[in-house]
C-alpha cells in the first residue's frame, strides 16, 4: 500500500504541476509570449516553459503554493540545474539566441511575472 500512496502523490503533483503551467501558459499568451517548448527535460532538471517575445528566449519556472510564497522554492542549486538545462536546450537548437530566465509564482490565486531571476 505503502508503494500506490507514493505513485498517488507523484500523479498528483504532476497535475497539479501541469494546471498551473497552463495557467501560467495563458497569462503568458495573454502577454504577448510564443510558446516554443513546455517541459523540456535534461539530465539536470526541467524547464517548465520556453517562450519567445522580441526575440529573446525566455526560460520560465512556474511555481505555486497556498500555504507559502512559492518563491522560496527556487534555490541557489535550483537555479544552477535551471541554468545547465538552458545551455543544453541552446545547445540542441544549435541557438545563439539572447535569453533570460523568468519565474512565474502563483499564490493565493495571484500571479507574479518576474524576468531575469538571479540570487
Amino acid at each position: 500500500m505503502k508503494n500506490d500512496s507514493h505513485i498517488n502523490k507523484k500523479k498528483n503533483a504532476r497535475y497539479k504541476g501541469n494546471y498551473y503551467e497552463n495557467i501560467a501558459l495563458q497569462y503568458m499568451i495573454d502577454l504577448g509570449f510564443v510558446l516554443i517548448k513546455k517541459n523540456f527535460y535534461s539530465r539536470y532538471g526541467e524547464i517548465d516553459l520556453i517562450m519567445q517575445k522580441d526575440n529573446i528566449l525566455h526560460f520560465i519556472e512556474v511555481k505555486s503554493s497556498s500555504s507559502f510564497h512559492p518563491l522560496y522554492n527556487i534555490t541557489h542549486k535550483k537555479l544552477e540545474k535551471l541554468t545547465k538545462t538552458i545551455h543544453v536546450f541552446l545547445e540542441q537548437q544549435n541557438s545563439t539566441a539572447h535569453f533570460c530566465l523568468d519565474a512565474i509564482s502563483i499564490h493565493n490565486n495571484q500571479i507574479v511575472f518576474i524576468e531575469n531571476i538571479t540570487l
